[in-house]
């Protein structure tokens, strides 16, 4: 099983040889803004905290992410990142069949072949792949399992979290997972703040937007009738003991932090994407959040861009790992003004 991501520094700096430091990774998608401050030493003084085993259930974790969100602690389990609750519930919940939304992150579709499940794709078409709730409603049946990622990655693309909870509340047949890990990048409300749903399972990733992959730690939202049997049957101390003190600071003090990043996204991305559409042989897919899915329209393999962008120095993210998408596509993330007009100098240059 090929288990295939962006932001993937460290193999592709062996890969050439160099040090890390010496790439500019416009693959990954995580926050343009680096670490969160504060951070550093909240995770130096979890050292002292090593010797001793984690909240066995992470209730403490929990109930600070209840207390931020107004929910309560019988609705919320951390996970050792969404990955866990991805693969937990392709097998857990009972499902006629799973239905995937793609092209989108390519876990889904791992989750359930790890676990022996056949899924179906529903596929949103180009340029813009949107979704169209009244399309995929058409396509489901009772005791169907769907996967959407909203905003969904590569494509950027959202479905406003009201039409997307009012959709599911009227289909109680269907359960639905639904991944917001790239929300906090939009000014969107989490369906969190929704009425509770029996069917609806929503994922919240700390990873993306506060740039912590390294340490593991997701959070699954659900009813607790829905919750009861998955909290029963999980394993202790899935969460360690930096990442429940890590995420305890972030989700206390991380709300300016977020803030910034929304800024950020909301004063760059505008030109950022407007240099990438003047960019002959180039095609944009904008999206909302801080990632552009681009396409080559030229007969040229994004492979050979690729190769050519890393005699630069720049990682982008080939998209030929995504059921749906041809090996046209690519994906890039905002970084730091200095870095994006790098990086926008050197597409230029690689596709003259």
């Amino acid at each position: 099983m090929a288990f295939i991501h962006g932001g993937n520094i460290l193999a592709v700096a062996r890969e050439l040889g160099v040090k890390p430091s010496e790439l500019i990774d416009m693959s990954s998608n995580l926050t343009p803004l680096g670490p969160v401050p504060g951070l550093e030493p909240v995770y130096r003084e979890a050292f002292a905290e090593i010797g001793c085993l984690p909240d066995a259930t992470s209730e403490s974790l929990r109930g600070v992410f209840c207390a931020k969100f107004q929910c309560d602690l019988s609705e919320v389990v951390a996970g050792n990142g969404t990955t866990e609750f991805i693969y937990d519930l392709a097998v857990k919940i009972a499902a006629r069949r799973i239905i995937i939304v793609n092209p989108t992150y390519s876990d889904y579709k791992l989750g359930c072949e790890y676990n022996d499940k056949e899924w179906r794709s529903y596929t949103l078409l180009p340029p813009n792949f949107n979704l169209s709730l009244t399309g995929l409603g058409r396509d489901l049946v009772a005791g169907d399992l769907v996967f959407i990622c909203n905003p969904n990655n590569p494509t950027g693309t959202m479905v406003d979290s009201a039409r997307l909870h009012e959709f599911i509340r009227l289909r109680p047949e269907i359960n639905f997972v639904v991944d917001e890990s790239y929300l906090p990048f939009t000014h969107e409300v989490s369906l969190i703040h929704f009425p509770r749903l029996a069917n609806l399972f929503i994922l919240c990733s700390s990873s993306k937007i506060y740039g912590i992959p390294g340490l593991r730690l997701g959070f699954m939202v659900s009813a607790k009738d829905s919750l009861r049997p998955i909290l029963s049957r999980q394993k202790p101390w899935v969460v360690n003991r930096p990442a429940q003190l890590c995420g305890e600071f972030l989700l206390r003090e991380g709300d300016s932090y977020i803030a910034r990043v929304l800024a950020f996204i909301d004063r760059v991305k505008p030109e950022f994407v407007e240099s990438l559409n003047q960019i002959a042989g180039l095609e944009t897919v904008a999206g909302v959040t801080n990632f552009i899915l681009c396409r080559l329209a030229s007969s040229r393999s994004v492979a050979d861009f690729r190769a050519d962008m890393l005699q630069r120095r720049i990682m982008i993210r080939d998209c030929y790992s995504f059921d749906g998408l041809s090996d046209q596509y690519f994906r890039i993330s905002l970084q730091s003004e200095e870095r994006n007009n790098k990086c926008l100098q050197a597409m230029k240059e690689c596709l003259s």
